[in-house]
């Protein structure tokens, strides 16, 4: 406590002027650059930083409206994450997930309209992107791409494009040939 000054810790007045070699709080976490869509509205701001989810002997699962940053990581040990980004905000340009999975599963599942690029190694396991249903990869846009890299390590890491969910009664319906082939 002999170090103890109450200077170093009082409230400053923002209209006083500061010493040179100060650096405050503003100064430090400045917001970065935005990213701006076609019409210059902001979509999806640029961050440095990298936010993510950790699953540990559990589960988490991010679905329905939510913003996905330009870089997001998953990492399951020994757990379960599912990410829907069907309803999510994706920005305009290359958005970046990296996936880490030890002993556990990781499931993504991407709207057919957005592009996919799958960059993962497996090791006793497996990394695998999936086009499902009548999803073609050829019917996606090039302005919003999506890149899938990590690690999948005696555990799954699988990327699902595919369309909503559809009714059971039309999947039985198309299945016994009632309605769109």
């Amino acid at each position: 406590m002999a170090d103890f000054k109450a200077e170093d810790h009082r409230l400053t007045n923002p209209a006083e002027p500061r010493p040179r070699d100060y650096t405050g709080w503003e100064d430090q976490h400045r917001e970065s650059p935005t990213s701006y869509g076609e019409q210059g509205q902001q979509l999806i701001p640029d961050s440095r930083s990298t936010s993510g989810v950790v699953s540990f002997l559990s589960s988490a699962e991010r679905e329905g409206r939510w913003q996905l940053p330009r870089r997001f990581r998953a990492l399951a040990v020994m757990g379960n994450v599912e990410l829907d980004l069907r309803a999510a905000e994706i920005g305009y340009g290359l958005s970046v997930i990296e996936a880490v999975a030890v002993f556990g599963n990781i499931e993504i599942t991407i709207s057919p309209d957005i592009t996919v690029v799958c960059d993962g190694d497996s090791l006793l396991g497996t990394f695998v992107l999936k086009y499902d249903g009548r999803a073609n990869p050829a019917a996606a846009s090039r302005d919003r791409v999506v890149r899938v890299t990590g690690t999948a390590y005696a555990s799954a890491v699988t990327i699902h494009v595919k369309g909503p969910d559809e009714k059971l009664l039309d999947r039985i319906g198309r299945t016994l040939g009632f309605g769109e082939p």
